[in-house]
């Protein structure tokens, strides 16, 4: 969208980035390869895609953009997405998240920094609610939101206050009103919240402070409710659930440095750890510093797989998926005609429909989904779905 040199994500970069291997074995090992199904521009003005989220019947995306808008998106059949509101909403602060609903398509949260949590009814793209804790005064810098599975509880994060406290706030959804907080968990900003995909009570956050703690909020207060923690040892970037064949419960996150952790929730053993060098090694590109882990996503098969590109040419020369499976990651798809550093994205499970945003505002969707083929799962699917999956002990944080 924007004329820009060649250059590497890092000016100290001695060596521009590069595929580690010819481009007949780069077909060998990412064998789909593909180009965009369909492509639009958040504005004409310079923007950044940071948030997105999907309805649950998969026919709606929300985009939060970096100029404090959020826009409405349609995914048409076959998948064209055409716009359905520039301005379903302004804001005078940042965009910290957006999330449909679990069981209503309609129904639309934006966590913006200064504090609020907006609830939009996007068949009329009215803001139905605002979401605020000002029990203490002032409102709480936000960093991230979430609902639980039964959309019965929101859950905001915020930055560490002027008390040296971080929070995570929660609300009556149906009720609208404030519940309480939790704020001895985190001793820095929480960074990510995530709910368990099934179990409405479950939730996990993580923290600069390089924590991820799992709680059960069905417990009468903060102590009981902690259940697990991870000590990742450096600032988390982002969360994710996921579950292995024999389904147990698993939580990935993604580092500010770009290393990939992933964890045995009821265990607390470490299962895997990936550092930035694995990743680009794994992507068949050789510059570990202009490695972009964008995140993970659940296949829909007992699978999941992590999105990642090279920041070199500003995200253009690569955006590639790799499989995990049995502690390794395998090459899987490359994204071709990408044009962007992608910072956010999203996977529709039922259609094979990857959608991601980025730095030059643009929403671009993958059809993955490849005539007559279902994906693999985790482990080739072929090992036995009953084996455990070996784990290396490390001591408990607390």
């Amino acid at each position: 969208m924007f004329d820009v040199d060649l250059q590497s994500s890092d000016e100290e970069s001695p060596v521009p980035d590069a595929n580690s291997c010819e481009d007949q074995e780069l077909i060998q090992l990412f064998q789909q390869q593909i180009s965009p199904a369909s492509e639009t521009a958040a504005s004409l003005k310079r923007t950044c895609g940071l948030h997105i989220a999907q309805s649950c019947d998969y026919d709606k995306i929300a985009v939060g953009l970096s100029r404090c808008e959020l826009q409405l998106f349609r995914v048409r059949e076959g998948g064209q997405l055409a716009v359905e509101s520039r301005t379903l909403g302004r804001y005078e602060s940042g965009i910290r998240g957006v999330r449909f609903f679990n069981g209503d398509p309609n129904s639309l949260l934006c966590c913006t920094q200064d504090g609020s949590v907006f609830l939009y009814d996007v068949r009329t793209s009215d803001k139905v609610f605002r979401y605020e804790d000002t029990s203490e005064g002032a409102k709480k810098t936000m960093t991230s939101c979430d609902i639980n599975q039964n959309d019965r509880v929101l859950c905001a994060s915020s930055e560490v206050q002027k008390t040296g406290d971080s929070f995570l706030l929660f609300f009556d959804v149906r009720e609208r009103n404030y519940l309480g907080c939790y704020w001895e968990c985190h001793s820095d900003d929480i960074t990510h919240v995530r709910f368990h995909p099934t179990n409405p009570d479950l939730f996990a956050s993580a923290s600069v402070d390089g924590l991820i703690n799992v709680f059960d909020i069905s417990k009468l207060t903060e102590d009981d409710a902690m259940q697990y923690c991870f000590n990742v040892e450096t600032a988390v970037d982002s969360i994710n659930w996921h579950a292995d064949p024999t389904g147990r419960d698993l939580v990935s996150c993604v580092t500010t440095t770009n290393d990939l952790h992933l964890y045995d929730v009821e265990s607390q053993d470490s299962v895997a750890l990936f550092d930035r060098a694995q990743i680009t090694k794994s992507l068949r590109r050789t510059s570990a510093i202009d490695c972009n882990v964008v995140g993970t996503h659940n296949n829909g098969n007992g699978s999941f797989f992590v999105l990642a590109g090279s920041n070199f040419n500003r995200g253009k020369d690569c955006l590639r998926t790799l499989r995990y499976d049995n502690k390794t990651l395998l090459p899987d798809r490359s994204f071709g005609g990408n044009k962007q550093i992608v910072r956010a994205s999203v996977y529709n499970e039922k259609d094979q429909y990857l959608i991601a945003t980025g730095e030059c505002g643009l929403i671009t969707l993958w059809q993955c989904r490849t005539d007559g083929s279902e994906q693999t799962g985790v482990n080739g699917a072929s090992k036995s779905l009953k084996q455990k999956l070996h784990v290396s002990h490390r001591a408990k944080p607390y």
